[in-house]
């Protein structure tokens, strides 16, 4: 069942202002605490958190009301999805709304909306959440050493070629 979004007040999510390493580091615990396993189940996840996933229509993800993710309270929270992406490219973009909703919103906290096509700190902390999480830093750096191709890791952690090689970037590893 679908959120009535228009009549909820939400705020803007503020940056936390931490650095790279240490957001990185967070998502990569939390990982380890949800039992999250490398290439596993990021739906999961959502649920446990008590959150829902909506796909959405194309002509959908224009509304004036939409957003990516909507943070009613702790354990209540949704992501609307696309309908058209692929599976790699949802799994960094569900990751990136669980850095949302841990980072910006407190775990629900804070009741927020983030808007489909932001920008800014607060998305950048969410992109170095989600590559934290669903590619945990020592695990990768072992994995990049190896003669494996950019492909091969990808493959492992389920993320695009594109994911892996921005975190390869972060990490000082290219």
């Amino acid at each position: 069942m679908e959120k009535q979004v228009a009549t909820t007040a939400y705020s803007t999510p503020h940056p936390v202002g931490a650095s790279f390493k240490a957001i990185s580091n967070l998502a990569s615990e939390l990982a380890e605490l949800f039992n999250y396993k490398i290439g596993g189940d990021i739906k999961k996840i959502v649920s446990n958190l008590g959150g829902n996933i909506v796909y959405r229509e194309y002509d959908d993800i224009f509304l004036p009301d939409d957003g990516t993710i909507f943070v009613d309270g702790p354990n209540d929270f949704e992501i609307h999805l696309p309908n058209f992406t692929g599976p790699l490219r949802d799994r960094f973009t569900i990751a990136h709304e669980i850095g949302h909703y841990v980072l910006h919103s407190r775990f629900g906290e804070n009741k927020i909306k983030v808007a489909r096509f932001g920008s800014g700190p607060t998305e950048r902390e969410a992109d170095w959440f989600a590559a934290g999480f669903l590619m945990p830093e020592e695990e990768f750096k072992k994995d990049y050493k190896k003669p494996l191709s950019l492909e091969m890791i990808a493959a492992k952690y389920l993320v695009s070629v594109d994911a892996a090689s921005a975190r390869a970037k972060q990490l000082g590893l290219k």
